[in-house]
């Protein structure tokens, strides 16, 4: 009974170690990678699915992310849904990301032209 219990948590932590490699391979390309470097993305892993979460300035960096992940050795799936751009939101209307910002500019620089 104990062999089997063994052999099970053996199991379990063979297939967490692989999670956390893998894990550390795509967070290491998305780093060190010139299309990828510095931006704000978060990677998880779960039996070889990398979920990949963040928001990004453009559709491309998003496209560069999922490219880079895609080519690691040991990626089963890519979960990219929760990677966002700057420019649209799924379900929201486009805004520019510091909107009441550029209001208050327009309404100083309107009052600088009357004066």
């Amino acid at each position: 009974m104990k062999l089997h219990s063994l052999q099970h948590y053996s199991q379990g932590l063979e297939s967490v170690m692989h999670d956390v490699w893998l894990n550390t391979k795509v967070r290491s390309a998305l780093t060190f990678a010139e299309p990828t470097r510095g931006l704000p993305i978060h990677v998880k892993t779960h039996a070889g699915k990398v979920t990949l979460s963040g928001r990004l300035a453009t559709h491309k960096q998003c496209e560069q992310a999922i490219s880079l992940t895609r080519g690691i050795q040991g990626v089963v799936d890519i979960d990219a849904s929760d990677l966002q751009t700057h420019m649209f939101t799924p379900g929201s209307l486009p805004e520019a990301p510091d909107a009441e910002e550029s209001r208050e500019y327009e309404a100083r620089a309107s009052m600088k032209k009357d004066e």
